[in-house]
């Protein structure tokens, strides 16, 4: 069960950063926390070894996510977070930080995965005696830190007090004038009789004023009440040193005194942790990394659903059978159909010259321009072409555009396909709809045994995370039926609208169709103007007789040894 994040606000929070991350990266940050169950359950464990943790993890997603992140200066830091000051000051100097950042730099799902490992990390690391350390710390400064309140508060009524008893004295108007001067408690201060008669009146009399005596007695009872809260806050003043001075050497007693040989062999045994939460971050990040790009990912489209969901469906990538079973295969595969498809796209939509033939003057070539000036029977001989519509003339078009020509794939899945066969096939399938999405051609999967299996329509190749993990893990295992995923083919070009489509039949070729199926589908064929290449898995048994009876192009994966034989499959849609 999902653990549930304490309630924590951003100011609380805040209060127990040691970087100079801003209320937005703390709202991120909470954010983050409430989508994703792993960073509450860190926070959770966290409190037994170090109070705080929610800070801790704050600092560190700050720490990879923004572009250049500071660790504030010790003595700006509260007794109870130097020993994680230390340890992530330390952890941002090394080099491997330095890599780490550069993968994770404003990439909230690297640097929320990174936050994650890395604070499992911390916490393992974390000794049972420094833990009790942490703890009583953590006590330390929060009695520190409430004494300090307590003594703020005191001052602030003192401060209050001695407010209220200045402006009484200067607003009364009682007494003589030797009174006035003399002062309310001989300190040379004005007599308080005055604001004392103004403020509280006289209700013996209409607008008369107290006496002196009466005023000096007001005045005396204020100073008296000052005294006595100015005595309170510097009471309480006091404690809260005390008790700062005792967070202080706590954390002394933690770190070791500056320049201590203690301090250093801290300072040490700190740099391995942070150093060892940056390797794992490190490795997990690149796992990640490697998993995006072996599926042709894009991460901003991976988590378009949110967080929780796009870290689900990496976990499974990564656990998937599927994927291990050729996950090398296609890398290659889909690193050579992101190639060819770039290839392909180069200088597409750029206008180009070619030579026409018309009337119009405006567009004529040179050397017709040319003969028309010479004047003679050139001239005359121009003039003829001109009115018959055969002068040379200058044309532009524009070269083809992304997005023509859909890609329909046909994957057999047979009980014959198992092994390596079936992952050539997958790995296949999948380089093909990364070469449809990058070409943004619209893409169709069809998987076949005795019959049509699963089959699914793509416009614009746009496929989802979820969508190729399915293909993935897709599988069969019955006989082998080759007309009727092509008939089923058939019918997606022709009810999908997929006309001048490219199908890829992958297969080992062990099976045989029927005359008046090869009819059918020729016709069909000639008139969807579609082509068919034929990947043929002859890695073991197989048979190439039958889909030479409707394939256009057959290709074996037995010669995909080099790059210049793995594109011929890429070359010919």
């Amino acid at each position: 069960m999902a653990t549930k994040p304490a309630l924590i606000g951003r100011g609380e929070l805040q209060k127990l950063l040691v970087t100079d991350a801003d209320a937005f990266t703390a709202l991120r940050y909470l954010r983050h926390r409430d989508e994703v169950p792993a960073l509450a359950e860190i926070e959770e464990q966290g409190e037994v070894k170090h109070p705080g943790t929610a800070g801790c993890l704050t600092d560190l997603y700050h720490a990879l996510w923004a572009p250049e992140p500071e660790v504030r200066e010790e003595s700006k830091v509260p007794a109870d977070r130097r020993w994680w000051r230390q340890l992530l000051a330390q952890t941002v100097s090394t080099g491997g930080y330095q890599e780490l950042h550069a993968a994770t730099e404003l990439s909230d799902l690297r640097s929320v995965l990174g936050t994650v490992t890395m604070g499992e990390t911390v916490l393992a690391c974390v000794s049972d005696e420094d833990a009790e350390k942490l703890e009583e710390l953590s006590q330390a400064q929060a009695k520190a830190d409430d004494l300090a309140a307590q003594a703020s508060q005191a001052q602030a009524e003192a401060d209050a007090m001695q407010a209220a008893s200045g402006e009484m004295e200067g607003q009364t108007g009682a007494g003589s004038p030797s009174e006035k001067n003399s002062g309310a408690n001989g300190s040379g201060q004005p007599s308080m009789s005055q604001k004392s008669s103004q403020a509280r009146g006289n209700p013996g009399a209409s607008n008369s004023r107290m006496s002196a005596e009466q005023a000096r007695a007001i005045a005396d009872q204020l100073a008296e009440e000052w005294l006595k809260a100015q005595d309170r806050a510097d009471t309480a003043s006091k404690a809260a040193g005390q008790a700062k001075a005792a967070a202080d050497a706590l954390a002394e007693n933690l770190l070791g005194a500056p320049g201590s040989q203690k301090a250093t062999e801290k300072m040490r045994e700190l740099a391995r942790i942070g150093q060892a939460a940056v390797r794992n971050a490190k490795a997990k990040v690149e796992e990640v990394s490697s998993t995006i790009e072996a599926w042709g990912l894009d991460e901003g489209e991976l988590i378009r659903e949110g967080m929780p969901e796009a870290m689900a469906l990496l976990e499974r990538m990564k656990r998937s059978d599927a994927l291990k079973k050729f996950a090398a295969l296609l890398g290659r595969l889909r690193k050579i159909a992101a190639k060819k498809a770039h290839s392909r796209s180069r200088g597409e939509g750029v206008k180009e010259t070619r030579l026409e033939t018309g009337r119009d003057i405006r567009r004529a070539h040179t050397r017709e321009l040319v003969a028309l000036a010479v004047g003679g029977a050139t001239r005359v001989q121009t003039l003829q072409r001109w009115a018959r519509g055969e002068l040379c003339l200058r044309g532009e078009r524009s070269r083809e555009k992304l997005g023509h020509g859909p890609v329909v794939v046909c994957e057999d899945s047979s009980g014959s396909m198992d092994g390596t066969k079936q992952q050539w096939a997958k790995a296949t399938v999948l380089s093909l709809a990364h070469f449809a999405k990058l070409r943004r051609r619209s893409f169709g999967w069809i998987m076949f045994d005795s019959f049509v299996r699963k089959s699914g329509v793509y416009p614009s190749g746009k496929l989802s995370a979820k969508q190729l993990l399915e293909i993935a893990e897709s599988r069969s295992g019955g006989g082998t039926s080759f007309e009727a995923p092509l008939r089923h083919a058939v019918e997606m070009i022709r009810g999908e609208g997929l006309t001048k489509a490219d199908i890829v039949f992958i297969t080992d070729g062990e099976c045989q169709v029927s005359s008046e199926f090869l009819r059918e589908f020729r016709a069909a064929k000639k008139a969807l103007e579609f082509n068919v290449v034929t990947v043929l898995c002859d890695v073991g048994s197989s048979a190439d007789a039958a889909v030479r009876e409707f394939s256009d192009r057959i290709e074996h994966v037995s010669n995909f040894s080099a790059e210049e034989s793995e594109t011929k499959v890429f070359q010919n849609l």
